[in-house]
C-alpha cells in the first residue's frame, strides 16, 4: 500500500517527461486491480487501514510508522521549502501532519472525484468527513504537546492552497490547472527539491473491501538504482518489517525514503 509519495511517481506514463519508472516491477493485472487506474472507495480504504478501531499492528504500519519516519526526517533540517505537493492513495491527510510545517503552502492531488470530495470535506470540517484526530494526536505527541492535535489539523488546513484531480496519463496531470515546480513533490520538483516516499518492499497486494490492488514488487536495490538513474540522491531511509495478516495486505517491509534531486536527467 503506497502512501504519501508512492512508486507511481517513478513510472514513465504517456508522454509526461516528469514521471519515471522501475521498468522491471512485476504486477499481475489478471488477479489484482491497479490503484492508479481503478477507483478505490475512500470509505472502505479508511475503514480497513486508517480508522482508530483497526488492528493495532495494522494502524502502526499504516499511520504511526510513516508519521514517525517523516517526523525523524524533518528533524534533520533537510526538508524545507515553499510548496509541498501531496499525491497519495485515497483521501488521507495524516501523512502531512508531521511534514506540513516545513512548507508555506500545500497542494493535494487526488486520483478520482470521490477522493477530491472526501479531501474537501476534511478541509472544510464537513460533518461527514473522516475522523483523523487519532493521527493528529500522534503528531502532537511527536512534537511534545499531546493536547495540540486539533490545532495541527487546523494549521494544516490553513496552508492547503488547492485540492485537485490528477491523471498521470495526461501530459499535464492536473489539466486544466498548471502546477509550478515545487520543493517537495512526486515528479514536478525542482533541482534541490525533495521526494519523500512511503512504500513497501517485496509487495504483492493490498485489499480494499472485496478487491485486491497491486503493489509494485521491488527491493532496496531496485529503489536505489531507479532513484540514482533519475537524478535523485537518497539521504534518508527507514525500514520496518511487516507484522500484519497477509489476507489484508501482503508485503515484506514498509519504508520511508527521503531523496534530493541533484540533477536533471534526460526523460528518455
Amino acid at each position: 500500500m503506497s502512501k504519501l509519495i508512492d512508486i507511481y511517481s517513478l513510472l514513465p506514463l504517456s508522454n509526461n517527461p516528469g514521471i519515471v519508472t522501475l521498468h522491471h516491477i512485476e504486477m499481475d493485472p489478471s488477479t489484482c486491480k491497479n490503484y492508479q487506474t481503478d477507483d478505490i472507495m475512500a470509505d472502505q480504504l479508511y475503514a480497513t487501514y486508517f480508522s482508530p478501531t483497526v488492528d493495532k499492528n495494522l494502524l502502526n504500519e499504516a499511520i504511526t510508522f510513516p508519521m514517525t519516519a517523516i517526523h525523524n526526517y524533518c528533524k534533520t533540517g533537510l526538508v524545507k521549502g515553499e510548496v509541498l505537493v501531496d499525491i497519495s492513495t485515497g483521501a488521507t491527510p495524516y501523512q502531512l501532519f508531521t511534514l506540513y510545517k516545513c512548507f508555506k503552502k500545500v497542494i493535494i492531488l487526488e486520483a478520482n472525484d470521490c477522493c477530491v470530495e472526501d479531501s474537501q470535506k476534511w478541509l472544510n470540517k464537513h460533518p461527514g468527513a473522516y475522523h483523523w484526530g487519532h493521527a493528529a494526536k500522534i503528531a502532537a505527541e511527536l512534537e511534545g504537546n499531546s493536547d495540540n492535535g486539533e490545532g495541527i489539523e487546523d494549521d494544516l488546513r490553513s496552508r492547503v492552497e488547492q485540492v485537485l484531480r490528477c491523471n498521470f496519463n495526461k501530459e499535464n496531470p492536473t489539466d486544466p490547472f498548471i502546477l509550478q515546480k515545487a520543493d517537495c513533490v512526486i515528479s514536478l520538483y525542482i533541482t534541490g527539491g525533495r521526494l519523500i516516499m512511503i512504500d513497501t518492499f517485496d509487495g504483492v497486494y493490498f485489499t480494499v473491501g472485496e478487491h485486491k490492488f497491486n503493489i509494485a514488487n521491488m527491493n532496496e536495490k531496485d529503489l536505489r538504482q531507479v532513484m540514482g538513474d533519475k537524478g535523485l540522491s537518497i539521504d534518508y531511509l527507514e525500514v520496518m518489517d511487516s507484522k500484519i495478516p497477509n489476507d489484508v495486505a501482503h508485503y515484506g517491509q514498509i519504508f520511508c525514503v527521503g531523496a534530493v534531486k541533484t540533477k536533471e536527467v534526460d526523460a528518455n
